[in-house]
């Protein structure tokens, strides 16, 4: 199993990293490796989603169920697709009005040995500019 953690201090507020993040249907228009992103149902603390990944030319759909806390926490587990497990979890701790902590952690590991073989390490470098993608999201939504 691959697992991947940042923590990083960021120039935006906790709701304004919380919104980026949970703005699914974005996703593929700043995430290189999304080719497709959609809100399937959405409760209160609850939402699922279905994400299409484009690692080097192969595509694989995925649906999560996301559980939140506004501000403050999402948790992402798995409910179908090509991984074996996959689960991630960001937090953000406001430092100020203008500045926040955000931790991100992931843990996955593709079904297929062949799949995970060729797609693990794309996956994981997108793994590991995941909080940086977001981070500049956020800075031009608010004109930084």
């Amino acid at each position: 199993m691959r697992s991947f953690e940042e923590t990083r201090t960021i120039a935006c507020s906790a709701a304004t990293m919380f919104d980026v993040v949970m703005d699914i249907d974005a996703y593929p228009s700043f995430l290189p490796w999304v080719a497709g992103s959609t809100v399937l149902t959405r409760d209160e603390g609850e939402l699922t989603a279905e994400l299409v990944a484009d690692l080097a030319g192969s595509r694989h759909s995925f649906k999560t169920i996301d559980r939140f806390i506004a501000n403050k926490l999402i948790e992402i587990r798995l409910l179908e697709g090509p991984f074996r497990f996959l689960e991630s979890i960001w937090t953000f701790e406001p430092l100020s009005e203008e500045q926040c902590r955000v931790h991100f952690s992931i843990e996955f590991e593709f079904r297929s040995m062949m799949v995970d073989i060729v797609a693990s390490p794309i996956f994981a470098t997108a793994c590991k500019s995941m909080v940086q993608a977001f981070e500049k999201r956020a800075t031009e939504l608010k004109g930084i």
